[in-house]
């Protein structure tokens, strides 16, 4: 399990180092702080667009001193650690197709048809594959 303090601590010194990176105001050697994306890191964006690790790297790199940015972090809360799987839905009710992406977050469970239990879903619209 994730100790709640050290999770919190680290999304909200990440976020900082954001503010301060998009605003111009961070040292360039600052960038480093992003060695905290594994190799493997993908994001989905609220876009619904999936970004490998290295265009994120990238993406906030060229946005250095683009904008002025404030964040708030908020409802802090950690999960069970469990394995994670992503995959895409697609829904075709009374005719209309709908896609999305999704995030979750299962447990072992023996008891469980499968093996493993739902512990937590994300997901997100692809584009142009909203209801």
């Amino acid at each position: 399990m994730i100790e709640l303090g050290a999770f919190e601590t680290e999304v909200r010194d990440l976020h900082a180092f954001f503010e301060r990176w998009f605003a111009g105001t961070a040292e360039p050697s600052e960038l480093e702080r992003l060695d905290v994306l594994d190799e493997s890191f993908q994001m989905i964006g609220p876009d619904g667009h999936l970004h490998a690790v290295d265009q994120v790297r990238s993406t906030i790199e060229d946005a250095y001193g683009r904008r002025t940015l404030q964040i708030a972090i908020r409802n802090v809360s950690v999960h069970p650690v469990a394995p994670v799987g992503m995959y895409e839905e697609w829904q075709t009710i009374d005719g209309r197709k709908t896609g999305r992406i999704s995030s979750a977050v299962m447990m072992s469970d023996p008891s469980a048809p499968n093996g493993l239990r739902w512990m937590h879903l994300q997901e997100t619209w692809l584009p142009d594959a909203r209801p």
